[in-house]
């Protein structure tokens, strides 16, 4: 099973990064690595919502997935199951500190190909997805703190 987290520091108070982050439909602004989202259960939002992904691995796109949301406690924490061909979970959470929020991104999934997987998970896939998500999350430190500037691709 792999494991990432990143975390990083946001200018704002946890109902305004909440606000970016549980915006389901909106997520592709600010995910780097989704080209295409949809919501394709009946709710747009909360425990029980079922979205279909298309992301890009290395720019190609690759990786389908679907999740549903397991978790949904606002202003704190929002966590899926991964039912594409990384399985496993993944979880946003959302820590007071000092003058904004702490945003932590919590991934853990079982790559395909089984040992071959994990091993190019270790050397190339792991470190590429660190950067991603941190380009990603840097997109969302900037939409919470009212930048309304174009966000990285």
């Amino acid at each position: 099973m792999a494991r990432l987290e990143i975390r990083t520091f946001i200018r704002a108070p946890r109902s305004r990064v909440w606000q970016v982050i549980s915006d389901l439909g909106s997520q592709q602004r600010w995910m780097v690595d989704v080209r295409r989202l949809e919501i394709v259960s009946e709710q747009k939002g909360g425990v029980g919502t079922v979205i279909d992904i298309t992301s890009e691995l290395f720019g190609l796109p690759l990786l389908h997935d679907v999740m549903e949301i397991t978790a949904w406690d606002e202003n704190e924490r929002l966590a899926v199951v991964h039912q594409g061909r990384f399985t496993g979970k993944a979880e946003f959470r959302l820590e007071e500190a000092p003058g904004g929020t702490v945003f932590v991104w919590t991934e853990e999934f079982r790559p395909p190909l089984g040992l071959l997987g994990e091993l190019a998970n270790t050397l190339v896939v792991g470190p590429h997805l660190r950067r991603v998500w941190s380009r990603s999350m840097d997109n969302v430190r900037r939409l919470a703190e009212g930048d309304t500037g174009p966000t990285a691709k």
